[in-house]
């Protein structure tokens, strides 16, 4: 695994290289995600909408299915 080095500034900002910035599509201003795993922090791209809209979709939904579905919960709503 290839690292880069990222420097911490006075008020705790991350300094990135430029390479790094480019290979994960981050802009000034762009987010991401931090987890901490023991001694790790693992960074990753906060996806946007546009990001996800652009993803394949992972499962396929009918007009009819969501209408079924909307009844449902319409019911159990009003039964409420």
């Amino acid at each position: 695994m290839s690292g880069y080095v990222v420097k911490v500034g006075k008020k705790g900002e991350l300094y990135m290289p430029k390479k790094l910035r480019l290979l994960m599509g981050l802009e000034p201003g762009g987010e991401f995600v931090a987890e901490v795993k023991d001694e790790e922090l693992i960074l990753r791209k906060r996806k946007t909408i546009v990001n996800l809209l652009e993803e394949e979709a992972i499962a396929k939904v009918s007009e009819k299915e969501i209408k079924k579905e909307r009844e449902l919960l319409e019911k159990e709503l009003l039964e409420r």
